[in-house]
């Protein structure tokens, strides 16, 4: 088995995710996390 092979069968991430993507998964994390901190910044 060479160095490509270990490369590409590793999979990052969690298998409970429910989207496709990693990407997608970051994106929306990304736009939760930046939501939750205006309403703490505007609201407390």
């Amino acid at each position: 088995m060479n160095q490509k092979d270990e490369i590409t069968a590793f999979e990052r991430g969690s298998a409970l995710s429910i989207f496709g993507s990693d990407r997608l998964e970051d994106l929306v994390a990304l736009i939760l996390a930046f939501i939750l901190a205006m309403a703490i910044y505007f609201f407390y």
